[in-house]
Formats: C-alpha cells, structure tokens, sequence
C-alpha cells in the first residue's frame, strides 16, 4: 500500500460519501459499519466510564448532546452502557446531513435518544444546555473558522459548572474524540480494514480522514485558552473543555455576550458535514487572561507506602514534590508485612531504615511442611549488615514512619482528603483536576510530572486510558494475625497440605499472620473460622484473637505502559502482584528506588528525559513480568492436590530446599534480582 506524504494536513482531501450523488447503497452501508470500527479505534467505552458514568445518577437525569452524529452509532453506545448500568442520561444527536439523519433515525429506538437535524449554532440560538457535549471524528472535517465556531457552541452549550449528580464534577464537560495524523494510523487503519468493508466507503474515507487530520501539537496550535489536547492510544486525539463553575459574575456573561455578537456580526456559510456553522473568535483580552497556577515539580497521586517512599526519595534529592492522598486518614489495614533487602536500600536512602528495623522482626529463614512432615529449610544468610535481612513489619507501621520523614522533609506537601478527578499532558507540564472528597470546589494543580501511585484501581491510569491486562489470577485466600506459639521462632512456616497452602510469618510484639488458600472468597469469615480450618488442615491449634479476619482475591495484572508523556505508573497502578511471597509492596518500592533519580535527571535535563524515563518503563515492566512469573509459581506450588500429584510436588520441593538450588531460591524469595 503506497503511503502518501503525512508532513501536512490534506486538509482539502474530499471523502466520497459527502458527494451528494454517491452510491447509497453504500452510504448506508458505511454507517452500518461505523459502530465496528468505532468500536475498535475511538476509544469511548473508556471515555464513557472514566469521563461520562461517574457524573451520572440513577434518579436524577442528565443530558448529553452528540454534535455531527452521523449514524449515530456513539449516541447509541452511549445510551446502551448509561441504560445497563441504571444511570439516567437524555441523549440528543444532532446532524445536518439529512441522509445521515434518515439512516439514524431508521434505526430501532432506543429510551432517552433523540436525533435532531441541526447545527449546533440552531440549539445555541434555542438557549439549550446539556450537561456534557461530545463529538466522534468532526474536527478533520474542519476549517479554521469552523472550529472555532464549533468551539465557542460548545462552551454555550454546556451548562453552568455545578456539582452534577454523583456530588463531584466530571473531569470534562465538552469531550471531541478525532484520529491523530501519523504513519500508524494510516498504515494499521489501510492494513486493518483492507479485506473488510468492501461494499462501504469506511476504508477509502477512513484513510483519507488520516491524511486530513490533526496532530497533537497542530491542534493545540489552533484551539483557544481552556482548551486541552491529550493523545492517546491508539492514535486519537480528544480535545476537552471543562465548564467553570456556576457564578453570577460578569465573566460568563461577557463571554456568552461577546459570542452572541460575533455569531451574527461574522456570517459562516455552514457545512453539512460538520454539524456547526460559527466563526473562530478570540476571546482571551475579555476574559481576563489565564489566572497563574503554581507548578510544582512532581505531584505524586496516591500516599499509600509507596507514593510516599517516592515522595521522600525525591524530596532528599531536593526535588519540589507534592503528595495527593483520597484518604482522609491513613489505612489501618496492614495486609503487606515482609519487607526484602532491596527495600532496606531504599528506606537506607531515605534515612528511615533503622527505625524501620528496631520496629520490625527479622525472619532468619523458611520451612515447608507436609503431613506433619518437614520438606526443607531454607535460610537467609545471616549479615553483620542489617540492611540485608528479611524482616516483618506491619504495612500501617511502616507507613506511619514514612509519612513522618516526609513530614520532616517537606512540610504540609502530604495533601489528605484530595481526590484527582481529571489529568491532561500539555507537553511542558501536566495540569490535574483534585476536589476536596468533601465535595469543596474543584482546584487545578500543575506538575512538570505526575507519579500514579493510587494502586491497582488506579484512576490517573483510566483517565489516560492505559490498558492494565489480566495475566492469571482468581485464587482466593483467608487471613488474620494471632498471638506467637513460639513452635518456629524467626522463621515463615509453609504448610503444603491437600486442600491448598497454609502460611505462618512472624510479626513484632509476639503475634503471627496466618494465611490460608481457600476454595472460595470468605467475606464473612471470622478468625475463628480462619483457625477451625488451619487446624483441620494442618492439625496446628491457634490461640485465640481478638484480631479481624480478612478474606482477599489474588488478581495478576500489568500495565500496557508505565510511562504515557510526563505521566509515570508506580506500584499497584502500574502491576499488580500477588501478595503471597511478600512481592507486592516491595516490587512497588523498587519502582522508586529507579524512579527518583530518574525523575531527578529528567527535571534537570529535558534532552534525556524521554530517555531516562523509557529505560525505566523497560526495566520495571521486565521485573514486573519476572515477579509475576515468581508469583504465579508460588500460587501453583501451594494449590490443593493428591495423589501422585501430592507426591510429585513433595518431591520436587525437597530439591529444591538443597544446594545448590537453595542458594537460588533464597535469592529469588528475597527480591535481589528485581
């Protein structure tokens, strides 16, 4: 396939189905078809749940307005997920090509979906407000004047920026997805389609829309002050706008003012394909002029125990750094315990290692039983050097010492209580979106970098629309902490039986945590429970608790990317790991320990930032995979069997625990090669 010349926008390139006289059949076809292809490059199941779901309501109504719909095949997408999930939303799709607006409306019904034949200057003039207004693959049919036009409706139709139903404001309010111009596009879209769609006008026109579309930067280029760009996968554009809030000030009456002048002053021969009519206008000299916002180096979202070891890496290093936490109160949850000598560097450099190990007890070792029988043993080589042990501290103490060495280094930088609804890469830095989880006004905060650390149902990572796959997972296990029999001082105990695995760690103040593989998850599982099947299983009777039990799922997942522009994935956000082997929370403090003085180079030299930035995307993911890998061997070793398969794994456990495979186990256990 011949790829054309991509440098510029082909801006007067014609598609063949805005030929009035082109073959109907076809043309139908072509919007037949539109809800396939969409499906697969524009990207709204995500906008739909990161952007659109969390503002809805399933008793209050909103509104959404879809300008230049065409077949309406996103209006209707859209209001299929909003009436699945028992949200109210009332749709209209307006479009002024008629034979667009027959096929859409020939279509079944669907509740809550009208389709207009109009431009959106004809529902400006009507006074009509809606609560988001979106558009799918307009703005390449663009002139300048028409975006500009298409633009200042948008602001006008957007109703004034009040809390919607859900108690919080929506990342954006005007939402216009396009193809971003590029190689890819071109050649993964002619590839792609080149044996489909035949009796269609999709491929054709699909790669002539390429050629006429912007690239990011063209785009920001062109497009007025409040307006934000983001590229993201695979190769899209989505131009956003956020309405202000709700004032009765002068600011939003002069603008509304200055664009009813100009839309009757400026006469714009209107388009059928692009759904607007107005002129460009610029209005930055009345609206007072951006209101300066402080940049901040790096903002870490998320202050759990590894956002805040990167924040506190970063800070020794001299690095302005601000920590975002949703958390009001810090968690009393302590499901992380084991603390591996590569994370003793890290808390090392942070200066809080000592006071992490005068808190915590040190495992000198492992032992693997099996119907009352001992397997192996496997010890960790005893070090004068503190810093090389394997240790036992409860996640909630390790975090309290954390947050008071950032404390120390940079006072009042821990923000409580602040949730991120909306992050956008403006090339030099980063603008982010927080409300007060009060529900306070919404406050915008600007970064030269952003850290996602908000674990593995990371928001930042929705919203810049990073895939995190599923690799294995599903098991299911039961955990509390009891008083110490004292039977394994020092020592993690792993009990291989038949109905699954049971695990003994030791914990400070003469208690231990107990974990046990179980057919299904427990929700309502007591202690007790925990110990009346830990006895049947291994025959050990447990003292009794006054602690909670905690039933958990293991999930196994890795992001597509951790690093998207000047948006960097740490922790959770970026893998998740199952916690059996004590991987989790330590693979995430590696991460930092990389992190930081990658951080640190690429805000003292942008030329390497990309650079810098990609070998640690390259370096985290690879260990993510060899952790994961680790992980899922743990999982299998200690599922339920019998029979010769019971013996086999027995069997290959007692190689295992002699050298010279010892020494390597050892070493993979502890987390040296990560």
């Amino acid at each position: 396939m011949p790829l054309p010349s991509l440098r510029r926008r082909a801006s007067d390139a014609v598609e063949l189905m805005d030929d009035p006289d082109c073959d109907p059949d076809k043309l139908d076809s072509t919007y037949a078809n539109f809800r396939f292809v969409n499906a697969v490059v524009s990207g709204w199941r995500g906008m739909y749940r990161r952007e659109i779901r969390p503002a809805l309501s399933p008793t209050r109504e909103s509104t959404l307005l879809d300008v230049g719909c065409g077949g309406g095949d996103v209006a209707r997408a859209l209001a299929r997920w909003a009436a699945r999930d028992g949200l109210r939303l009332r749709i209209t799709a307006v479009d002024p090509d008629a034979r667009a607006h027959a096929y859409a409306t020939s279509l079944p019904p669907l509740p809550g979906l009208t389709f207009r034949r109009a431009l959106s200057s004809d529902l400006v003039a009507e006074g009509l407000r809606f609560d988001f207004v979106v558009s799918n693959h307009v703005l390449h049919h663009l002139t300048g004047e028409q975006l500009g036009g298409l633009l200042a409706d948008s602001e006008l139709l957007v109703a004034p920026g009040s809390l919607l139903a859900s108690g919080r404001r929506p990342a954006a309010r005007v939402l216009h997805a396009d193809i971003e111009r590029s190689r890819f596009a071109y050649l993964g879209f002619g590839l792609g389609t080149w044996p489909l769609f035949r009796r269609s006008f999709i491929r054709d026109d699909g790669l002539t829309s390429i050629r006429r579309s912007f690239t990011a930067p063209e785009l920001r280029a062109v497009v007025p002050p409040g307006w934000q760009v983001t590229r993201e996968h695979p190769s899209r554009l989505v131009l956003r706008w956020k309405a202000p809030a709700a004032s009765s000030g002068p600011g939003r009456a002069v603008l509304a003012a200055a664009d009813a002048a100009a839309s009757v002053s400026v006469p714009v021969e209107s388009d059928p394909r692009n759904g607007h009519s107005r002129p460009e206008r610029d209005l930055s000299s009345q609206s007072g002029g951006p209101v300066p916002v402080r940049t901040t180096d790096v903002i870490v979202v998320g202050g759990g125990p590894v956002g805040i070891l990167l924040a506190g890496l970063l800070a020794v290093r001299g690095v302005d750094v601000e920590v975002l936490e949703q958390r009001a109160e810090p968690s009393l949850r302590s499901r992380a315990i084991g603390i591996h000598p590569p994370s003793l560097r890290a808390l090392e450099q942070l200066g809080v290692a000592g006071q992490v190990l005068d808190r915590a007890v040190r495992i000198r070792g492992g032992v693997v039983r099996s119907d009352g029988r001992t397997l192996g043993r496997m010890s960790f080589a005893p070090s004068a050097d503190r810093t090389q042990s394997v240790i036992s501290l409860p996640q909630t103490e390790t975090e309290a010492v954390l947050r008071a060495r950032f404390a120390e280094l940079a006072p009042g930088r821990l923000r409580a209580g602040v949730t991120v609804t909306g992050v956008y890469d403006r090339g030099d830095r980063v603008a982010v979106d927080t409300v007060r989880t009060a529900g306070e006004a919404v406050e915008t905060l600007e970064a030269r970098y952003v850290v996602a650390a908000d674990g593995a149902r990371s928001l930042v990572r929705d919203l810049l629309g990073i895939r995190s796959a599923a690799r294995t997972g599903g098991e299911t296990y039961l955990m509390s902490d009891y008083p110490d029999t004292g039977e394994h001082p020092g020592e993690a105990v792993l009990f291989f039986e038949r109905g699954g695995v049971v695990e003994s760690f030791p914990l400070p103040g003469g208690r231990r945590r107990w974990v046990a593989m179980t057919e299904a998850l427990l929700t309502e599982a007591t202690s007790e429970d925990l110990a009346a099947l830990i006895r049947d299983r291994t025959g050990v009777r447990l003292p009794p608790t006054d602690a909670v039990a905690s039933a958990f799922s293991v999930q196994q997942r890795l992001a597509a990317r951790l690093v998207a522009g000047r948006v960097v994935l740490i922790g959770d956000a970026a893998h998740q790991i199952s916690p059996i082997g004590g991987q989790g929370m330590n693979l995430g403090w590696l991460d930092a320990l990389q992190l930081a003085p990658a951080l640190d180079r690429a805000l003292r030299e942008p030329d390497a930032a990309a650079s810098v930035l990609g070998d640690y995307d390259r370096r985290r993911r690879r260990s993510a995979r060899m952790a994961a890998r680790q992980a899922g061997f743990n999982m299998a070793m200690g599922g339920p069997v019998q029979g010769l398969r019971l013996r086999a794994r027995n069997g290959l456990v007692r190689m295992l625990a002699v050298p010279p495979a010892s020494a390597v186990l050892a070493r993979a256990f502890t987390m040296r090669w990560l």
